[in-house]
């Protein structure tokens, strides 16, 4: 009978089968699960995106407008409009997001979450490569994945490219150390191919992997293995030369090393000829990681025993980190990988319940050691989600209405003063379709960076002040004349600015007062 109506599995027996076959990925699973609350809650906790992509936006809408032509240029960003140099295949990513017809908002508060979410699934296979331990791994993951700086380097919305950056250049790394130990072609072309789609993602991303790259290939040096790395150079150019040639046809090379050297990415080189000042920029950047005073406790150790295992990939490639300019959240991925090493090697150690009931010394301090250390790991996610929980939008419904209203009511040539928070001001480019008078994003493309995150912070400064006068002076040392003027709703900026008598009011809401300057009528 039962022959003949089939057999039916239960679903305890299905479960049990899944588990079977797949329970060497459980611990993935398991990791993924955990990642996911953390990684996703403030994508559907606002309806706008947290942090900035107003250039990333534009850049998309300009691919997409095109069909996907690259453009020259992009607009009003840099300040005055940008050379197109930036790698393009997130923002064609999105474009195509945006040509099928998914909401550009949505689009910016959700793929930044997921890409992040895609990238622990890299991270934990190559922290298992390096380690061969999935507690390690799993550990890994969570460490790095409440950190922070890996939100808003990733999770926030200029995620559309730095999280779909980090995806790529962790599965490289991944294929890359698996091609290094066990060369197979599919390893080989699999690293290759991630590490050439990566160049055309993000430059500092190419830093990060080169340099880790490099530490795994002298922890394992070999003139097999040096081949097996330049090869895969060689097919990530490939990858990356179709882009290469037509950005470097149309702008030269210039425009890709003014963008590289600046974020302080020269500057320990360049310092190397004061020593002091080269160890004061290392001695600066291990600052910046080791804030997290719950996962130092744990790296540290972690360090020394990756070292006295002779795995030196890890520890050597946070030493290289040490040289790049902006590594605040590089180092944090090492650290993370590093604590998960140790937490790891003291919880195969912890004692059982036979050891325990021998009532050793040993056995009891094996257990406080533990206990410690569990209290750490604990603690280090629960301090990154405090403040992870109070991460929010820097725009809002009042934002984009005061937008359209510039947009509908004033001169498309117009250039515009921004007071307030500088995340903030990187939107506006876009939002309003008018340039700044000055603007930091996209001026690395021009080699003004230094000098426009300079006035920027001097006119925040300025508005701490409660001194209008001190903007006009910045405005006049750098010889800009805006038309507009765009400023919080505030009584005494108000008050400064209408008793100039050179600006009319044009606007105003709960949040932005407009001024039009009264000549520009």
């Amino acid at each position: 009978m039962l022959a003949k109506q089939g057999y039916r599995r239960s679903n305890r027996e299905i479960v049990i089968d899944f588990l079977t076959r797949y329970k060497e990925h459980i611990p993935l699973l398991a990791a993924l699960l955990l990642t996911a609350p953390v990684v996703l809650f403030q994508a559907f906790r606002y309806s706008l995106p947290l942090g900035y992509a107003g250039m990333f936006t534009l850049i998309a809408e300009e691919i997409a407008d095109a069909n996907f032509a690259l453009p020259m240029s992009i607009p009003h960003y840099g300040p005055g409009g940008i050379p197109l140099v930036y790698p393009p295949f997130a923002m064609y990513v999105f474009a195509l997001a945006i040509k099928i017809g998914f909401p550009t908002w949505a689009y910016l508060r959700l793929a930044p979450a997921l890409f992040t979410l895609l990238a622990a699934i890299p991270l934990y296979y190559f922290t298992l490569e390096l380690l061969r331990s999935r507690i390690a791994s799993v550990l890994a993951v969570l460490f790095i994945m409440t950190t922070p700086a890996t939100y808003y380097t990733n999770v926030w919305s200029a995620g559309v490219v730095r999280a779909l950056a980090l995806f790529l250049c962790l599965t490289g790394l991944f294929f890359y150390v698996r091609a290094l130990r066990e060369f197979s072609w599919r390893t080989f072309f699999l690293a290759g191919i991630s590490l050439g789609l990566l160049f055309t993602t993000h430059l500092l991303f190419v830093v990060f992997a080169a340099l880790v790259g490099l530490a795994c290939l002298l922890s394992e040096w070999s003139l097999l293995r040096l081949r097996t790395a330049f090869g895969i150079l060689l097919v990530a150019l490939l990858v990356a030369a179709p882009w290469l040639t037509v950005v470097l046809g149309r702008h030269g090379m210039e425009s890709m090393l003014i963008a590289y050297s600046s974020h302080n990415n020269v500057d320990f080189f360049s310092s190397l000829k004061d020593m002091p000042l080269a160890m004061q920029f290392i001695g600066d950047n291990l600052r910046q990681s080791t804030e997290n005073w719950f996962i130092t406790a744990l790296a540290i150790p972690g360090f020394i025993l990756l070292l006295h295992r002779r795995k030196l990939h890890i520890p050597l490639a946070f030493l290289f980190i040490l040289l790049m300019g902006e590594t605040f959240f590089y180092t944090k991925v090492l650290t993370g990988m590093m604590a998960a090493a140790f937490c790891a090697e003291i919880f195969q150690r912890t004692p059982g319940l036979a050891e325990l009931k021998e009532k050793s010394g040993g056995s009891f301090l094996k257990l406080a050691a533990a206990a410690l250390v569990a209290l750490c790991a604990v603690l280090s996610p629960v301090n990154g989600l405090a403040q992870i929980a109070q991460y929010q939008p820097e725009i809002n419904h009042y934002s984009l209405e005061m937008a359209s209203f510039v947009r509908a009511n004033t001169d498309p040539d117009a250039t515009y003063l921004f007071v307030g928070r500088i995340n903030e001001a990187e939107w506006f480019p876009y939002l309003l379709d008018r340039t700044p008078v000055f603007a930091l994003w996209g001026s690395e493309w021009k080699g003004t960076y230094d000098q426009q995150l300079e006035n920027l912070i001097a006119l925040r400064e300025c508005q701490l002040q409660k001194d209008w006068a001190c903007m006009e002076e910045i405005q006049q040392n750098e010889s800009v004349s805006p038309s507009l003027i765009v400023t919080p709703n505030s009584r005494w900026l108000t008050l400064q600015i209408k008793d100039t008598h050179a600006w009319d009011r044009i606007y105003m809401d709960e949040m932005y007062v407009v001024w039009q300057r009264i000549n520009e009528h």
